[in-house]
């Protein structure tokens, strides 16, 4: 049970983290363009769903093999999950500019959301650090 739990794990991390490093590059290059900006921050909206979907099942199949090899209380296992939700955090804030640069764009909306999307890897750097080198 726990080969194929982290299979598909490692699947949906890999689907998700891609689709959300499309989106970076869409929107750093993009998205302040005015002729193809529209377009782009659609696409971004469209792949940030994707992103979304994939960060949530991450985290659920994490904790399901964390439940299955009694790692719920390892403490780099806790430390991922509570970083989790800071992640989540600026996910939202990042959907949420997209969503607003649709309606009406800006360079500060533009630069809100590249900051966001900045915190949110550098939240996915850490806790890629907490599973690879299991610290404390």
């Amino acid at each position: 049970m726990y080969p194929a739990l982290k299979y598909a794990h490692i699947l949906i991390a890999i689907v998700a983290l891609g689709s959300s490093a499309a989106v970076g590059v869409i929107l750093g290059f993009f998205a302040d363009d005015p002729a193809h900006g529209g377009f782009a921050l659609r696409i971004a909206r469209r792949l940030l769903w994707i992103a979304v979907a994939g960060y949530v099942l991450m985290l659920v199949t994490g904790m399901w093999m964390g439940h299955v090899a009694n790692l719920l209380d390892a403490r780099w296992a806790e430390m991922a999950m509570n970083v989790w939700g800071a992640g989540a955090l600026f996910i939202g804030l990042t959907l949420r500019s997209v969503n607003r640069q649709i309606r009406a764009p800006s360079r500060r909306e533009a630069l809100l959301g590249r900051c966001f999307a900045a915190g949110w890897w550098l939240v996915v750097v850490v806790i890629l650090y907490f599973m690879v080198f299991k610290p404390g």
